[in-house]
């Protein structure tokens, strides 16, 4: 990838741009300059790098693939004496004898950055001016300045007067032909190695396969080794970068919400051949609107298990932490989706990201409902949202979300099947069977009505907890002997006493979600069919 990132800047200068910005990432660094400074060589051309560290300027050179730094005397006898500022590097570009190409590191925070600091715009808009003066009094010589980060953001005003190239991730093809050139096994074992670490970048994979190949030395050598040791390398480095989760599909078991995993299920079928060929995709995005608490997380992992897609789960509005970063942060986790492919990004609590509506917040949903219109990966992207009203019109109207559920109250039936799933975590007699009667169950149901899947987990789990006290287990050392821990209906009923829902606690904000939910969102549960439903009620009857 660095050697096209080179070609593109060669291309550049063809063109007689004569200054360029690169954005690269910090561990494709080296390897960029290696291969800048090696076709440079190839071309008779002097490459220098100036370090806003330190302040000095080096001439690159590669000796037998190693990279040399020498020192530039011209510009060392002006760093003895005292300057007007520290860029003075820009000065001496533009009036030195020296010729060929000067890489720039450490600039792109006065170029992108708006600040209030008179001092710091005073600096920026010196050096904004400084570049232009550089690319106009050179224009027709032979030097050419590069500038060089991992962030390459210049403002509106003189981003016409500078082209950026950006490193992208490498395709499977790339990376396939990377891991050619290390390992000397059959091309379906690299073909499954190289699937694995798609999403990073070359530098990366190198130091993830270094990893797995230590780890899986000797008789543990195997391709499916091999790439598990890189894949959970790669999820590790994805959570340190992005602060996300990142989950396989797994068996889950989800209480009610029939209608949407039917549709799921439709899902699936979008992605067959034969749904190509009718040119059918994936809806842009899928949004699970409702009360905290009703299941839309657990939606999401469904839609997980059903496709067989990963799970990336972001929480939305923690992109606003990362305050003028936020937006490189959200492009570049973009692209990382993007390259993954068949992979179901989940923003959580989508809607507190425009709690605030301020700029940042207003500029992140641009960008993500402009790559939501323009991608053509298979990416499915759903949202939870509790307050429909904070998000902005534009996010909900047709080809952005365009499936838009309610994830309401569970029913009498769905809360009957949420209550097994639970109860059967503890007390096997759950899974296959029912200890409890009818009278039982109409009772439990009743006194639980309002409650949500996860209040209903909690109650389950404080009643296990409350049954073991009663256990005397202490003097048991064999596990295999332990007694079952069985629940009785008395039990359930004192753990529900703990519990204030919150749809009895804040009724009229629950109602007012629910209400709002109801405008705009497609029922996720058919009507309660089970024999614990209470039918239609006329309040006014």
């Amino acid at each position: 990838m660095s050697q096209e990132v080179v070609n593109q800047i060669f291309s550049l200068i063809e063109l007689h741009n004569r200054l360029i910005a690169v954005e690269v990432p910090l561990q494709e660094r080296l390897r960029l300059l290696k291969n800048l400074a090696l076709n440079c060589t190839q071309k008779n051309i002097n490459c220098y790098l100036w370090t806003l560290e330190d302040d000095q300027l080096h001439q690159l050179q590669v000796n037998e693939h190693d990279l040399t730094l020498r020192g530039v005397p011209q510009y060392q006898a002006i760093a003895k004496t005292r300057r007007e500022h520290y860029f003075e590097i820009l000065k001496f570009w533009k009036t030195t004898d020296l010729q060929g190409i000067l890489i720039l590191e450490g600039i792109f925070p006065w170029l992108g950055t708006e600040t209030t600091d008179p001092d710091f715009f005073l600096t920026s808009e010196w050096i904004k001016s400084a570049l232009i003066n550089l690319k106009l009094y050179n224009h027709n010589s032979n030097k050419t300045a590069i500038l060089l980060g991992t962030n390459a953001t210049v403002s509106s005003d003189i981003a016409p007067e500078v082209p950026i190239v950006t490193q992208q991730l490498p395709s499977l093809e790339e990376i396939t032909l990377h891991l050619a050139s290390s390992l000397e096994i059959e091309p379906a074992q690299l073909n499954t190695i190289a699937s694995a670490a798609v999403g990073m970048y070359l530098a990366d994979i190198t130091y993830a396969l270094a990893i797995a190949l230590t780890q899986n030395n000797g008789s543990n050598f195997s391709a499916q080794n091999i790439a598990l040791s890189v894949f959970n390398y790669k999820i590790e480095l994805i959570k340190r970068t992005y602060s996300i989760e990142f989950m396989q599909p797994g068996a889950i078991a989800l209480g009610g919400l029939e209608l949407m995993q039917e549709r799921f299920v439709q899902y699936r079928r979008l992605l067959t051949p034969v749904a190509k060929s009718y040119n059918l995709k994936l809806p842009k995005g899928i949004l699970l609107v409702g009360p905290p608490g009703t299941g839309k997380s657990y939606s999401a992992k469904a839609c997980s298990q059903i496709l067989g897609f990963p799970l990336m789960v972001l929480e939305w509005g923690s992109f606003r932490s990362y305050g003028h970063e936020a937006e490189h942060k959200l492009k570049k986790l973009l692209a990382l989706v993007d390259r993954i492919n068949r992979v179901i990004l989940y923003l959580d609590d989508f809607d507190k990201g425009f709690a605030g509506d301020d700029d940042l917040s207003k500029r992140l949903a641009g960008m993500l409902l402009t790559w939501m219109q323009e991608r053509t990966s298979e990416v499915l992207v759903m949202a939870s949202a509790n307050r429909m009203e904070w998000l902005p019109p534009e996010m909900t109207r047709s080809g952005r979300f365009d499936d838009i559920y309610k994830v309401d109250l569970p029913n009498n039936g769905e809360r009957h099947s949420i209550f097994k799933i639970h109860l059967s975590r503890f007390d096997k007699r759950f899974v296959d069977g029912d200890p409890f009667t009818t009278t039982e169950w109409r009772r439990l149901l009743k006194e639980t009505n309002r409650c949500v899947g996860a209040e209903i987990q909690s109650l389950v789990e404080r009643a296990a907890a409350a049954i073991f006290y009663q256990m005397s287990t202490e003097d048991i050392h064999d596990q295999s002997s332990l007694p079952p821990l069985e629940f009785t209906l008395s039990a359930l009923l004192e753990a529900r006493q703990t519990i204030n829902p919150l749809a009895i606690r804040e009724a009229d904000k629950i109602e007012s979600m629910r209400n709002k939910a109801s405008l705009q969102g497609l029922p996720s549960s058919p009507v309660d069919s089970s024999i614990y439903s209470t039918g239609d009620v006329n309040i006014f009857s």
